[in-house]
């Protein structure tokens, strides 16, 4: 005896001739719904003869349990944790099958539908096999999954399997429920916290890089490239955390944010993780999204920069690529300081007089639209794309300005 039990209730409502009707049809239903299914999960391509096997068995216990749903799930309950335990020696993954099942139980009830005028199928009958699907397919998927945890019952491994099952709930799009994660949450012994930061990885060189040591309530998945989930991250020392991981990876913390908005904390990361790896954001301290606000901000629309560049930066095209070079990263200090040529030069390490005859300079080549506030901001993002991470520290005394 199982220890999930069927409500059976539904498919006692069914008339039982129905099942034997809806069988000769069962063939043509198949190939439908294995299409739908691989097309969902194409890392599923590679066992289609073994998802066919699981389809139609599928059908045929349905049917079964319409002609007799007490004996035709003391019958068919051992299969499906049969089934959980060959997932887990076989290293399936058992949120595949759970997408899978969910597929085939919305491409199953479109083919019922189909047949509803075939058939001579009622509106109330119809509604009545849509209960007994979903209570045969709670009970299949709690079955697989019962299978799948005794297989690992008591191990490291079956807390490794739900951490990861936890993880990927966390990183789901759209959303999963919070109650869903509190579940898996439980059985995977972590505490929900109330915030929640993702965190990227990436190796510095190409030798292989130690695996991070992290404290328990830290999430992590080390596919390539990592990433870890990082309850707390505004918490006193939680950020110094991540500190020793900075000898063999580049950091990258993307927003504080609930639990349910982890996969959008993690898309912010990926994208600065993509802009220390050009050299647009520094990487050598763990790197917080938040303080690039600006960066992040205009490289999402680079494309569009780089095209108002070629006409708003066409002055500097008339001098040397050296001199342009110096200039543009005079133009953005001095944007950002307010025209003021003491602060800009104190930014940039150089003398406020050179500061100044590379200002007269950029006048010279921009006119009065160097100081247009309806330009001033469009350089200023235009300048901070094109720099980037190659912004320099210059020592030059005020004589040997160009």
């Amino acid at each position: 005896m199982t220890q999930v039990q069927l409500d059976v209730s539904p498919f006692e409502a069914i008339p039982r001739h129905l099942a034997r009707r809806m069988r000769p049809h069962a063939a043509r239903t198949v190939e439908p719904l294995l299409q739908e299914s691989l097309t969902l999960l194409p890392a599923a391509a590679r066992r289609a003869g073994k998802v066919r096997e699981r389809i139609v068995q599928g059908l045929e216990d349905f049917y079964a349990l319409v002609e007799d749903p007490h004996a035709a799930w003391e019958r068919i309950a051992p299969s499906y944790i049969e089934l959980g335990r060959e997932m887990a020696g076989d290293g399936q993954d058992l949120d595949e099958m759970h997408r899978l099942l969910c597929q085939t139980a919305r491409s199953a009830w479109r083919s019922i539908t189909a047949l509803a005028d075939t058939l001579d199928i009622d509106r109330v009958t119809l509604g009545l096999i849509a209960d007994a699907q979903f209570s045969y397919m709670d009970a299949v998927a709690a079955l697989v999954t019962q299978g799948y945890e005794m297989e690992f019952a008591g191990t490291a491994e079956a807390l490794h399997r739900r951490r990861t099952r936890l993880l990927n709930l966390l990183l789901a799009e759209p959303p999963v429920p919070e109650d869903v994660i509190k579940d898996a949450a439980r059985t995977a012994e972590w505490r929900v916290p109330r915030t929640v930061a993702a965190v990227t990885l990436y190796p510095r060189g190409v030798a292989d890089c130690h695996s991070p040591s992290l404290p328990p309530d830290v999430l992590f998945d080390p596919a390539s490239p990592p990433l870890l989930v990082l309850p707390d991250p505004e918490g006193p020392g939680r950020l110094r955390l991540l500190e020793p991981l900075l000898r063999d990876w580049t950091v990258v913390v993307g927003p504080t944010v609930q639990v349910t908005e982890t996969a959008k904390s993690l898309r912010w990361a990926r994208e600065a993780q993509a802009l220390v790896r050009r050299g647009i954001i520094p990487g050598d301290e763990v790197v917080r999204c938040m303080d690039h606000v600006p960066t992040l901000t205009i490289f999402r629309a680079e494309e569009l920069i780089e095209h108002a560049a070629a006409s708003r930066l066409a002055p500097l095209r008339s001098i040397s690529p050296v001199q342009a070079e110096r200039l543009s990263e005079t133009l953005l200090s001095l944007l950002e300081n307010k025209f003021n040529a003491t602060e800009a030069g104190n930014q940039m390490h150089v003398h406020p007089q050179t500061v100044r005859y590379r200002l007269r300079r950029l006048e010279q080549l921009f006119g009065a639209e160097l100081f247009d506030p309806r330009r001033g901001l469009e350089l200023e993002m235009i300048l901070h794309a094109k720099l980037g991470g190659v912004r320099t520290r210059e020592t030059v005394p005020a004589a040997a300005a160009e």
